[in-house]
């Protein structure tokens, strides 16, 4: 059982929660448009990545516009953020690049921004980054690609998307990247390395704040008694891996004792999952969460006695571009487990912040699971690790930092 003995977690100071505004960003004030197809209040991680991102630029004194899609409830989030969006309707995505490319002609032309626009981020290769080229072409502007790691792998097969994918590579001016993994990807597909700087993925540190007793009295609801408490925290897919740690189980119990194994989340697979649950002999051992309410999230983690989602590598389906479940898992004093594939290695350091494992095999899960369960102190040690250095260079302030760097490095400036 792991106890919560204290709050966790850290507030930043009032300085670095305005992103440094009225500093070093004021100086080189540049101005940036963000083409971003999915954005909130749609729910995803590619949509909160440039929502986040969007908000730290601003914090650091750039000025931004989003140019996003029309979709309910974008009025009432709009109004909440301090910088300009722009929305735009389409039936398909080919109507999309254009609809995205005439938004940004338009607030050129009204000088929305105040100043010449230093670049465009396109959120995606397709359709922003065919909206890019449009503007590339029309109005000189040069854009830059965010790459998140598992659009880039996605084609299908299809030749005029390969074709389309490599011809926006060709022409960006560079790419920011989520991952090592992401910029190896973007550097296959045509964009010179040396314009491909890995910002990563980053978390709100204040967002993962440990109540000791809300985790306590959620422990008490869930019915959790002494056994130790695996977590993972996904959407029901097969890439996530929750077959395998099912299989890893028994091994585990035969190693460390009782276990619960909770399971936060719903998709596709939960009846599969449940299913094999019962021929494991594991209905009591398993426990589907359904959907948890974000502002139960930290209290979850914090009950965990590990956090273990060994993403897999499977045909036609996404690779896990970063994992973010991982920083904040560890920002609730809880270690990760997670699979040797795509850009984990930059979420999870292995031995240092978690552990990696091979995502095809339970027995690994299964010895990984056994060291963090029978040693806490170990445990501690992994999770403070992880702690520290998303304090230390994984917030967003950090990561438009790194952003802005690279922009400037590539001569992307209203100057």
């Amino acid at each position: 059982m792991k106890v919560v003995s204290r709050a966790e977690g850290c507030i930043p100071s009032q300085e670095a929660a305005e992103g440094g505004q009225g500093g070093e960003g004021e100086d080189h004030g540049m101005a940036y448009v963000l083409l971003a197809l999915d954005y909130p209040p749609q729910v995803g991680g590619i949509q909160r990545y440039c929502a986040e991102l969007a908000a730290a630029l601003h914090r650091r004194g750039e000025r931004v516009l989003v140019v996003a899609s029309a979709q309910p409830g974008d009025a009432q989030f709009d109004a909440r953020q301090p910088f300009p969006t722009r929305r735009v309707r389409a039936a398909g995505k080919a109507q999309a690049a254009r609809a995205l490319a005439a938004a940004v002609e338009q607030a050129v032309a009204d000088n929305m921004l105040g100043e010449p626009v230093a670049a465009v981020l396109s959120g995606k290769w397709f359709p922003e980054g065919a909206a890019c080229l449009l503007l590339r072409r029309r109005l000189g502007l040069p854009y830059v690609l965010l790459a998140h790691g598992r659009e880039i792998t996605l084609t299908g097969g299809n030749l005029m998307k390969w074709a389309m994918q490599r011809m926006v590579a060709r022409h960006a001016a560079g790419a920011l990247v989520v991952s090592r993994y992401a910029g190896e990807q973007v550097a296959r597909r045509g964009v010179r390395r040396d314009r491909i700087a890995t910002i990563l993925a980053a978390v709100n540190p204040e967002e993962f704040v440990v109540v000791p007793e809300q985790a306590t009295a959620l422990r008490e609801r869930l019915g959790l008694a002494e056994e130790k408490v695996l977590l993972t925290v996904s959407r029901l897919v097969a890439r996530k891996g929750h077959e395998k740690v099912l299989r890893a189980l028994p091994r585990i119990q035969e190693r460390v004792g009782p276990v619960r194994y909770l399971i936060a989340g719903t998709g596709p697979e939960e009846q599969r999952l449940r299913d094999l649950a019962q021929q494991l002999g594991l209905a009591g051992v398993v426990r589907f969460l359904g959907e948890v309410p974000e502002a139960e999230l930290p209290a979850l983690y914090a009950l965990a006695d590990a956090l273990v989602m060994p993403s897999r590598d499977l045909p036609g389906e996404p690779i896990e571009g970063f994992g973010l479940v991982y920083l904040e898992a560890n920002l609730c004093g809880t270690p990760a487990i997670g699979g040797r594939t795509g850009g984990t290695a930059d979420a999870v350091v292995d031995g240092e912040t978690g552990l990696l494992v091979h995502p095809e095999s339970p027995e690994e899960i299964a010895e990984a699971a056994v060291r963090l369960l029978s040693d806490p102190a170990l445990a501690r040690r992994l999770a403070e690790a992880g702690r520290e250095r998303i304090l230390r260079e994984l917030t967003w302030e950090h990561v438009a930092e790194r952003a802005v760097g690279a922009l400037k490095a590539w001569g992307l400036t209203a100057d």
